[in-house]
């Protein structure tokens, strides 16, 4: 009689990553790991490398620059900060968010309808 060991361990782990990769999507998945980064791992207060092609060639005022260094800031509770660093930043943060929630509201939903049409035909 075989049992489970700890052998087949990484490749549970990864079908369990790949269904809630199914369940919420790759987008909304993407924008997660985003905003947990912004939250979690991202120091707000340490100056970093830019790619921002208007900030390498020098211009001060950049519409997109300070966004994420802002959603960092909301995250981390610096309120008033976030707001200085960039005005759209608690914007961007509910936007993302409503997104997140669509994309996730509209895979369990063609999942469902998926399951239902291939059960009528069993």
């Amino acid at each position: 009689m075989m049992t489970k060991t700890k052998k087949h361990l990484p490749i549970n782990f990864f079908y369990k990553a790949l269904n809630s990769v199914k369940l919420i999507g790759f987008e909304a998945g993407l924008w997660i790991a985003a905003l947990l980064y912004l939250a979690f791992f991202n120091d707000p207060f340490n100056q970093h490398f830019t790619i921002c092609p208007f900030a390498n060639l020098g211009f001060e005022h950049c519409p997109g620059c300070g966004l994420g260094n802002s959603i960092s800031l909301f995250f981390h509770g610096y309120f008033i900060e976030s707001f200085h660093a960039h005005i759209l930043g608690l914007p961007a943060v509910l936007i993302i968010l409503y997104r997140v929630f669509s994309l996730i509201h509209f895979q369990n939903k063609s999942i469902k309808s998926t399951s239902k049409s291939r059960s009528s035909y069993a």
